[in-house]
Order: structure tokens, then C-alpha cells, then sequence
């Protein structure tokens, strides 16, 4: 390879035609880098939103499509699955004071079973419908409370058992988070 030397006032005379892509801008505000396919994003990418949250993962039609990790800038996260830009499937998202669920998703919203532990210590294990306690579920409370029953949108309805602190327990129905005493 012959080395050639090429001075300012060259320099000055060049010119580089580069043909420059636009960057289609999504719906939330900020840049790609990735796969695509046709123009829009598909398959395995990084989205960097403006306001500093970070989507990692799969893409599909320039929707959130597939495994993916969503990294919000105020401490928020959730690993799983995606659906058209929505949680949807098995997950795991943690809030930035320590609270976290683990469990199914669909539309966006806890749906099926699942895991919540709250940032002090409570924790409910059961089923979800649009992102309310709802069906059969397990709630520990810190002072050592259990509720074992039914539940309908984030009520304690239905049959169930509650175990007290004070070794009592609670066996029937419960209408409007109280126990009916029979």
C-alpha cells in the first residue's frame, strides 16, 4: 500500500457526498439502533427514549414485540415479554421504593397468576384480573395477618379463612374486606 499525504488547502477542496437515512422518530420521542426490516424497527434492538429510559429487546413492526427489558429513568424496570408495545405474558417489574411483581401481564396490566411483595414486607400470591387482586389469593400482612380466600377487584369477598396475630382464626365469608360472622 502506497502512503500519501494530503495538505489543508486539499482538505478544503474535498468533499464527501453521504447519503444521510432520516431517523423515523417513535411515538414516545427518541432514537433507534437495531435490526429492522422495510424501514421500521424488527428484531433485536435499542431504543433510548428522550426522557433517559431505555428499552432492550425484540421489535417487531416498530412495536415492542417478544423479550425485552424497559428501564424507565425514574428507577422503574420490567423484564418479559411484550405484546404490540404492551406487557404482555410472564414479567417481572420493579418499582424504584422496592415493590415488585412477578407473574403474567396482559394489556399492559396484571392479569392471570402472580406474586406482589410490597415495599414493607406484605406480599399477595394468587390471581389478577386487570390489575386488581382478584379470584383465589394468599395476602401476608407484617404484623403476621394471612388471608386465605377469595377476592374481588382488590376486595377481600367470599369464602376464606384469616389467620390473626393473636393465634384466632377467621373461617366463613367475608363481604367488603369483613368478616361475616355466622
Amino acid at each position: 500500500m502506497k502512503k500519501f499525504k494530503i495538505g489543508n488547502a486539499e482538505l478544503s477542496k474535498l468533499k464527501v457526498d453521504i447519503d444521510r437515512v432520516p431517523v423515523k422518530e417513535h411515538v414516545h420521542g427518541g432514537s433507534y439502533v437495531g435490526e429492522k426490516k422495510d424501514g421500521k424497527m424488527q428484531g433485536y434492538g435499542t431504543y433510548l427514549y428522550n426522557d433517559g429510559s431505555k428499552y432492550e429487546g425484540q421489535w417487531e413492526n416498530d412495536k415492542m414485540h417478544g423479550q425485552g427489558t424497559h428501564t424507565w429513568i425514574e428507577g422503574e424496570k420490567y423484564i418479559g415479554e411484550w405484546k404490540n408495545d404492551e406487557k404482555n405474558g410472564y414479567g417481572i417489574y420493579t418499582w424504584d421504593d422496592g415493590e415488585i411483581y412477578v407473574g403474567k401481564w396482559e394489556n399492559d396490566e396484571k392479569n392471570g397468576e402472580g406474586i406482589y411483595t410490597w415495599s414493607d414486607g406484605e406480599i399477595y400470591v394468587g390471581e389478577w384480573q386487570d390489575d386488581k387482586r382478584h379470584g383465589e389469593g394468599i395476602h401476608t400482612r407484617v404484623d403476621g395477618e394471612k388471608y386465605i380466600g377469595q377476592w374481588n377487584n382488590d376486595i377481600r369477598e367470599g369464602k376464606a379463612m384469616n389467620l390473626l396475630p393473636n393465634g384466632e382464626i377467621q373461617l366463613g365469608d367475608f363481604k367488603a374486606n369483613e368478616f361475616i360472622k355466622k
